[in-house]
């Protein structure tokens, strides 16, 4: 059985993962620095953005991936 620490996230940090994000860093590549999964990722970049804002860069991110895949 996996024994898995609870810890939070610091401000900085979640300021750190929101701008890796916007600047295209790769969710998964968040998850392993940060010590966490990717839902926490996500789930932190959605709480600091508005919606539309999220929703944009959700969208840039898609069509990044589906160009690298090409």
């Amino acid at each position: 059985m996996i024994e898995m620490t609870l810890k939070r996230l610091t401000k900085r940090q979640k300021v750190e993962i929101l701008e890796a994000y916007r600047s295209g860093e790769n969710t998964n590549f968040l998850a392993e620095k940060y010590s966490c999964t990717t839902n926490t990722i996500n789930r932190t970049v959605k709480n600091l953005l508005s919606d539309g804002e999220y929703s944009l860069l959700k969208e840039k991110r898609t069509r990044a991936s589906n160009k690298k895949s090409k």
